[in-house]
């Protein structure tokens, strides 16, 4: 009998890690109701509608100060943390490389800065998942990753308000909060730049981002253009000019994933707001611990509880006779589209693991959706075990 016919009561969320689960008003929603045909100029839609209500939204959500400006960017995460790096790097940048999203910050993207540009980043000693070293907080810009998708590493809280404090008087502080915007209770205004696209704690679709650029950085901008020629896609002036005189973007942007994030805020600052999708998410990843707690074969990735995600969670595999990727691999093979994305070894990700998404609207009522999850995890792994027994 193959695991397939083994497997009942599987769980109808996914557990990606992006595009991830999205709140059930948006699933239920007929698409010819997301403004997906509307031109992204009509005032209805901009100006004096949908982009200025996620605008507002996003503000209460975040509690941002009324001067910070919201920028909806083209694309993912990626081109809007290119802009920053382009629009915001005075002579120098400096930052914390640990996972393969900081890495792509720190590394690749600062690397097309000019040579004139001094880049000093931080990363991990061998062995070790987190940098003991400080990054440089007179760099020009320092960029934080307050949670790492890849190896579900976060920078505490602590940390994050250190840096605010300790930074130069020239110094913008930028976060790329991708993994936890929406799902992460982080120190209030302690930052001058945050980036993230929508597609995880948010529920949204793939290709959107989120720029928040506080008075100080929107300053920078003139500064850093007089100092490089900007490529007109990745230059924010025009970007914070359409933001602040229309509500508007420069491109023509998904106004579907607007409206969905648009609704995400909406849920979430109805039901307790930050704080509340910060539990929620806690509550998510405390059931895996607790699971993984309770096996032979699991165990967290990061030891240090302060250092440890909880809006993307790995857990480690330490039975070496228990590849994650044959548990992958019988997820799959149930045909439930929603688990065929979701529970797998991150690539750059070394050990043996399985990463597993805790963002708010993976399951809002609590963990039921996790338990149906562990459940067929336990009974994959069993009969893992009974083949090679055999």
């Amino acid at each position: 009998m193959s695991i397939k016919t083994k497997l009942t009561d599987l769980p109808t969320s996914t557990f990606a890690c992006g595009p991830s689960q999205g709140h059930p008003v948006l699933r239920e929603t007929p698409l010819c109701n997301t403004y997906f045909e509307r031109s992204h100029r009509a005032k209805d839609i901009s100006t004096d509608g949908l982009y200025k209500q996620a605008t507002h939204n996003l503000k209460k959500l975040l509690a941002l100060p009324e001067d910070y400006t919201v920028i909806f960017f083209m694309g993912g995460a990626t081109p809007a943390l290119d802009a920053v790096a382009w629009s915001l790097t005075k002579n120098s940048i400096s930052g914390l490389s640990f996972g393969a999203f900081s890495k792509l910050w720190c590394k690749k993207l600062a690397a097309c800065l000019e040579d004139t540009v001094i880049k000093d980043f931080k990363e991990p000693a061998e062995g070790e998942l987190f940098p003991s070293q400080k990054p440089d907080y007179n760099a020009s810009l320092v960029v934080l990753t307050p949670n790492e998708t890849s190896t579900g590493v976060q920078i505490p809280n602590e940390y994050l308000e250190e840096a605010w404090k300790l930074k130069g008087e020239d110094t913008l502080i930028a976060w790329d909060c991708t993994s936890c915007a929406g799902g992460r209770n982080l120190p209030k205004n302690k930052f001058d730049v945050m980036v993230f696209s929508m597609q995880k704690c948010f529920g949204v679709g793939g290709g959107s981002s989120v720029i928040i650029l506080s008075p100080k950085a929107v300053s920078r901008i003139e500064e850093a253009k007089k100092l490089r020629r900007i490529p007109y896609s990745l230059d924010l002036s025009y970007a914070v000019e359409k933001a602040v005189s229309k509500i508007q973007t420069v491109n023509t942007p998904s106004t579907t994933n607007i409206w969905m994030f648009n609704e995400a805020c909406k849920w979430m600052n109805d039901n307790g707001g930050i704080e509340e999708m910060d539990a929620l998410c806690r509550k998510h990843a405390n059931y895996l611990l607790a699971w993984a707690a309770g096996t032979d074969w699991l165990k967290p990735l990061v030891k240090n509880e302060a250092n440890r995600s909880y809006t993307t969670l790995t857990l480690e595999v330490t039975d070496p006779n228990i590849d994650a990727a044959d548990i992958s691999k019988a997820l799959k093979e149930t045909g439930a589209p929603n688990l065929q994305d979701g529970i797998k070894k991150y690539s750059a990700v070394k050990q043996n693991s399985l990463r597993i998404a805790c963002f708010p609207f993976v399951d809002i009522n609590g963990t039921s959706q996790y338990e149906k999850l562990t459940r067929a995890v336990d009974a994959i792994v069993a009969n893992l075990r009974a083949q090679q027994e055999a």
